[in-house]
This record gives C-alpha cells, structure tokens and sequence, in this order.
C-alpha cells in the first residue's frame, strides 16, 4: 500500500503540538515547510512554554521558534472558554488518561476551533479518538509528505529535512510510514536512525530485509 499524508485541502486550518514543531525546526527548514502548507498554522502560549524549558535545560529550538512567529508563519494562541476548561480536564486524573500541558493545549485549541491537530504521541492520539472523534490528527511525517511541501523543498532538501528530524529530535514513524521514510532518506540510512533501526526489526525481522519491507509498503 502506498502510503499517502492525510492532510489534505480540505484541513483549513492546523494546530501543532510541542513535540512536531520541535520536529520541523530540527529539518532546517521549518518556514519553507509551513509557508507550503498555505493554511493558517497556530500553537497554544502552553507549547510556547514548553520549548522555552527545553531552552533552558540545554535544546537550541527557542531562537528558531521566534523567528517563525515573528515572521507570521505560525500565530500563538492563548487559551479561553471552554478550551481552557477541556485542558483542565485533559491535564487532570491517572497518568494513563492525562496529558502534559502542551498536548493537552494542542487538544482542547483544536477542539474548541474545530481544526485539525498536528500530534506525534501515541497517548494523545489514542484519547483523542476516544474523547473527541470529530478531531483529525495528523504526524509531523504527514506535513512532510504533503504534496506542496515536497514540491517546495525538492528531493534532496525533503530527504535532508527528514533525516535531520530522524536523528536530531528522533521523528516518531509509524509501521504504515515506513516505507515512504526509507525511500526519502535512502535505506542506507536507515541504519543511521535508531527508530527506524527499530521499526524495521519488527517489520521485517531484521535490518537486513529492509528492500523487501519498502517495496512491499510502497
């Protein structure tokens, strides 16, 4: 099966959660992706916050995240009303049916908006489902694989975009992605990516079965 991105013209509009915008600033060309995406882009003042402790114990995302709001990539929302309500209940209970504040932000924004969500995790993704159906999640690999972002940065920046988020920021892929990642970044590569390494053992058996597991995703 070949493995297209769900996001698609009819996504007017997106909001992204801490762990993909880290994502797109460790391609290198996080405004040249987003800008191609041609639909208005939010992330909540909570994931703001986020990466502004990850700045603080060491990650370098934070002066790249200002330039892209301060160039009007992507606008920063505060949240309100009943978004705030449904993020106090998202941040609230057991640790197996609760968020972290920026993905409980991301939820309860797009919720509230009615707009899709940009969400990497696999637990927020799950209570997304359960709780809200009418959300549509999307992976910072579905951004990547949008056609106007691959027409925009061209194969060979595509394939450095993608393997710099592989290595530096460890891009989560999920089993039905795989083959469109390995033949980005070239299955040479994959070895390279420890959650890659990972995914193909149990998609294939071993590292060595790689060819076969893309020519049958693909």
């Amino acid at each position: 099966m070949t493995f297209s991105s769900c996001l698609t013209d009819e996504d007017s509009s997106l909001v992204l959660d801490a762990s993909v915008v880290i994502n797109l600033l460790a391609t290198g060309y996080p405004i040249p992706i987003l800008r191609a995406l041609a639909i208005p882009i939010m992330i909540s003042d909570n994931v703001v916050r986020e990466i502004e402790r990850g700045a603080v114990n060491g990650r370098q995302e934070l002066d790249l995240l200002t330039r892209v709001i301060d160039d009007g990539v992507v606008g920063v929302a505060e949240l309100e009303g009943d978004a705030l309500e449904t993020f106090f209940d998202l941040v609230s209970g057991n640790s197996s049916e609760s968020l972290g504040d920026g993905e409980a932000a991301t939820l309860a924004f797009a919720h509230r908006m009615q707009c899709s969500a940009a969400i990497d995790e696999k637990k927020a993704t799950r209570l997304a489902a359960d709780r809200f159906g009418s959300i549509k999640i999307i992976t910072t690999v579905d951004i990547l694989a949008h056609d106007t972002v691959r027409t925009s940065l061209g194969d060979a920046r595509l394939a450095d975009a993608t393997l710099r988020a592989l290595q530096l920021t460890r891009m989560q892929v999920r089993e039905h992605q795989f083959g469109w990642i390995a033949r980005v970044i070239g299955t040479e590569n994959v070895e390279a990516c420890s959650s890659l390494r990972r995914l193909a053992k149990r998609l294939a058996g071993t590292p060595n079965e790689l060819t076969r597991v893309v020519t049958e995703q693909g």
